[in-house]
């Protein structure tokens, strides 16, 4: 008695309530209700008096009011809904995709990272001496490099190079590991999406042959073949996640190394000219830094 919605294109005008028909697999079905009629098809419900396999694509009336076969429409939907346990999580696993692509559009950017404009007037106020416009430009300033600049500035007056050095190279690698996290969670993606669609494959080939193992003949093969195609598309989605999330993680990871090379660059430049401050002993009269790195 379990109930099954049917979609088709075919001329179900004259189909009534009660008409029975039957699937390849010998599997009786009764007409319960119908949503929908046309000349271009509807949608009703069948349930299942005896056997134990679904509609499938095809049914032949046995008796009653209806055309006299009835191909069943088969969506993108409809085969999410029959592909198993396992096409939630990859789904998931593409929503997750998504949000990480426009994330890193919007992380990986020089504009947003190291500004071109930051660097100008930062190295004018470090050649100039005044560490604490330099300071302040820092704590206004957003991304890996205003994170750095604002590690040189902390207790830069109590601090010797080798100290601010340090400081430095532990902003720097916090950032990186911080904005490392999209493009690991892309790779991850890439490799354990298609493990998962396999095993639902897999998982559902069993589910298939145990079904079918009662059957015979030409209905035995009509069975495999509906029930292997269907559950390959849990190998097709994930696949179809994996791929665009591996190409994301290659290009995304390389924009992000282009951005710490620049930032090396750029923080070496600066080290450099706080040095030479702190030998000339120009930074001496400057302001305690508020900004914390």
């Amino acid at each position: 008695k379990k109930q099954f919605t049917i979609k088709t294109d075919n001329d179900i005008t004259a189909l009534k309530v009660g008409a029975t028909y039957k699937n390849d697999e010998k599997t009786f079905f009764r007409v319960a209700s119908i949503g929908s009629q046309g000349d271009k098809g509807g949608a009703f419900t069948v349930e299942r008096m005896n056997g134990a396999a679904d509609p499938g694509k095809k049914l032949v009336k046995v008796s009653g009011e209806g055309p006299s076969a009835i191909v069943a429409r088969t969506t993108m939907i409809d085969i999410y809904l029959q592909g198993g346990g396992f096409l939630p999580p990859i789904a998931f696993l593409f929503v997750v995709v998504v949000v990480l692509l426009i994330n890193s559009l919007l992380i990986y950017r020089n504009k947003r990272q190291c500004r071109a404009a930051f660097i100008d007037q930062a190295e004018k106020a470090l050649v100039a001496g005044d560490i604490k416009q330099f300071d302040e430009l820092a704590a206004k300033e957003k991304g890996m490099l205003a994170h750095i600049c604002r590690a040189m500035t902390y207790r830069l007056e109590h601090s010797t190079m080798d100290d601010i050095k340090h400081r430095v190279e532990v902003a720097a690698g916090k950032q990186i590991a911080r904005l490392r996290i999209p493009v690991k969670t892309m790779n991850l993606i890439a490799v354990a999406a298609p493990l998962l669609g396999l095993l639902g494959t897999i998982v559902g080939m069993v589910i298939v042959f145990e079904a079918v193992a009662g059957t015979t003949g030409a209905a035995k093969a009509s069975a495999l073949a509906q029930g292997i195609r269907v559950k390959l598309f849990c190998t097709a989605a994930a696949m179809i996640v994996a791929i665009p999330a591996l190409f994301c993680y290659f290009i995304f990871n390389q924009k992000l190394s282009v951005i710490i090379a620049e930032c090396e660059i750029v923080a070496e430049r600066f080290l450099h000219l706080i040095a030479m401050r702190k030998r000339n002993g120009t930074d001496k009269s400057a302001a305690e830094p508020a900004a914390k790195w």
